[in-house]
């Protein structure tokens, strides 16, 4: 494969696990990341490939939205949506007539009438003569809609309905509803007519802006989702809605969510795999010779311990305990006052507390203005913010404190790969390599940045030169199996990820790896299956074997399993953009599930579409 080949597989390839931002932040070890693609079933798989192109159909909408829109609508993107609906069945309905109304009293000029005849006499008539008549009085109906008289529009339009019960007597009612916000009628209306015809596009539509008005979200997602699936995804105006209605759902939910949740910890091998990602967590207190340490620099000690034990949520106590030590001693008797703070700190930002975790660093940099590992750790922070002026700041700030710190360098890199900017990011680590002879991650980052930009020899060699020289690192092993995937040898891939669950079977992380290689190439979901499972026995929270699972589940038809995975996902999500991405594709596996229940008939119209 010329590098060229592997460069433009690496700018396209993408799981919808990095796409869900499920697997890694984005200040995290960028390799684990680089999780091979799993093809996804049905409508989650359309969603996401829609929203690539997602700009043009907004723009295309939001001209004709502006069009057709009205005044007193409930929000300004929902009477968008609703008016176009109204005006284009008014004028489509009103084509079926020989003549339009120019002037209100050109309506009233009409006065064949057959509202006066009782349901007896309507009773009595046969089909043709009911047919005839409806159509006479939907006829006026339409007359009076384009007229504005929506008040008299709807009489006629009931008065169609005693004649001849028609799914478009119904959804031009609610029409007329529509335009005078009359929301729940709308949605009655729609509903009656969807009874009538279920595959009613325009009264689908309607229902949906409807729905949407009101803000019963994941009824207007169904009806939005439908109407794309029955006009085979060329629905514009469908296809926008179902995003933005998608994206209010997710949002309002993860808002709700994450203001009610107390903070916590993430799970153990995300906490580790961030960990790793700096040379050490602090430097241990010490005591003088003849002399013990003070209490706050045993409990912080202690925590420095637990960490190496991986027993996280007790090292988070003992640093907790750390700082109260310390502000009791008021900094007499304390070693390591700095590093307890920003130690704490790192806690905090696990857990999202991300407030407490800023005046944590604060106060370690008024202890120490030249603590570098908190500069750092603050940069993260920063990171998950998206200020990325102040994290380049912070690392620059570092860089004066000690220019010759290896991780400083390495933490550049990533800034630099998370701007991709790659050739940059590539100097970054081998700067940080040099620095650190036993600085592992440098190694493996500059590993994946090449492949990345397509120099594939550099990128064997560079891997291969690190497992020689970190023979027993098993993350190491499950990067390389990554890159090895990604670049299409998967056998060689499984192999590395094998390699990694041999020299370390507690990390989940080459579980998942190969359950997904496997699951590519072989189809063997059993194997997969079992992989995964081992994972989560491993760590029950991983987020990225939750996801993994939910997504082979989907592709074996089994959307329950998928669906319960997915809401698993939406309670680990760490952040609330991780919680909306998590909604995003639990909502829109759920519309599929409920499709595929209500139109069986159509899976495989649907299945044909995603081709």
């Amino acid at each position: 494969m010329s590098e060229g080949a592997v460069d433009k597989s690496a700018q396209n390839s993408g799981s919808v696990l990095e796409k869900l931002n499920l697997s890694e932040r984005s200040w995290k070890f960028y390799a684990a990341a680089s999780i091979p693609p799993i093809v996804v079933a049905g409508l989650t798989l359309w969603y996401y490939s829609s929203r690539g192109s997602g700009e043009a159909a907004k723009k295309d909408d939001k001209k004709k939205q502006k069009r057709k829109s009205r005044k007193g609508k409930k929000s300004a993107k929902a009477s968008e949506g609703e008016a176009d609906a109204a005006d284009t069945e008014g004028k489509e309905a009103a084509s079926e007539t020989s003549d339009k109304p120019k002037t209100t009293a050109s309506v009233e000029g009409d006065e064949e009438s057959p509202e006066s005849m009782t349901n007896a006499q309507i009773a009595a008539l046969d089909k043709d003569s009911k047919k005839k008549l409806a159509q006479s009085l939907k006829s006026r109906g339409n007359k009076f809609f384009q007229a504005k008289r929506y008040s008299k529009a709807i009489e006629l339009y009931t008065q169609a309905l005693r004649f001849d019960e028609d799914p478009v007597f119904y959804s031009n009612r609610a029409a007329c509803y529509a335009a005078d916000n009359n929301y729940p009628l709308v949605i009655d209306d729609c509903s009656n007519a969807l009874k009538l015809e279920p595959r009613y596009v325009k009264a689908l539509m309607r229902r949906a802006q409807a729905y949407e008005s009101t803000e019963r979200f994941r009824e207007s997602l169904y009806d939005f989702t439908t109407a794309c699936i029955l006009e085979d995804f060329n629905n514009t105006v469908a296809a926008s809605g179902a995003e933005r209605v998608l994206k209010n759902l997710a949002e309002s939910e993860a808002r709700e969510r994450i203001s009610k949740r107390q903070p916590r910890l993430p799970s153990k091998s995300f906490i580790t795999g961030y960990l790793n990602s700096f040379r050490s967590c602090g430097d241990r207190a010490v005591a003088a010779e003849g002399e013990q340490i003070g209490h706050a620099d045993k409990l912080y000690n202690d925590a420095l311990d637990l960490v190496e034990k991986q027993e996280y949520a007790m090292a988070f106590e003992a640093i907790d305990a750390a700082v109260s030590a310390a502000e009791e001693a008021q900094g007499a008797d304390v070693q390591r006052s700095d590093d307890i703070y920003s130690l704490r700190g790192t806690f905090n930002f696990l857990r999202s507390s991300l407030d407490q975790a800023s005046a944590d660093f604060e106060k370690a940099l008024e202890i120490n203005p030249s603590h570098v590992r908190t500069y750092l750790r603050k940069a993260n922070l920063f990171t998950e913010k998206k200020d990325i002026d102040t994290v380049s700041k912070l690392l620059d700030k570092a860089d004066s404190v000690d220019s010759e710190n290896a991780e400083v360098y390495f933490q550049k890199g990533q800034l630099r790969f998370l701007k991709q900017e790659f050739v940059e990011a590539a100097d970054d680590y081998e700067r940080a390599a040099s620095l650190d002879s036993e600085f592992v991650y440098p190694r493996i980052q500059l590993g994946v940045v090449q492949f990345k930009i397509g120099k594939m020899q550099d990128a064997m060699k560079t891997f291969e030169a690190a497992m020689a020289q970190f023979p027993t690192r098993s993350d190491l092993y499950n990067y390389y199996g990554e890159v090895l995937a990604e670049q299409g040898g998967s056998e060689s891939a499984i192999n590395a990820f094998e390699r990694a669950i041999e020299l370390d079977g507690n990390n989940p992380l080459p579980y998942v790896n190969q359950a997904i290689a496997t699951f590519q190439t072989t189809n063997n979901a059993d194997k997969a299956l079992t992989l995964i499972r081992d994972a989560l026995r491993v760590d029950s929270e991983c987020e990225l074997a939750v996801a993994a699972l939910s997504q082979i589940y989907l592709q074996l038809g089994m959307i329950e399993e998928s669906l319960s995975m997915l809401r698993r996902a939406v309670d680990l999500a760490k952040s609330e953009e991780e919680m909306v991405s998590a909604i995003t594709f639990r909502e829109t596996t759920a519309a599929q599930f409920r499709f595929m229940s209500e139109h069986p008939e159509l899976i495989s119209k649907m299945m044909g579409s995603m081709q």
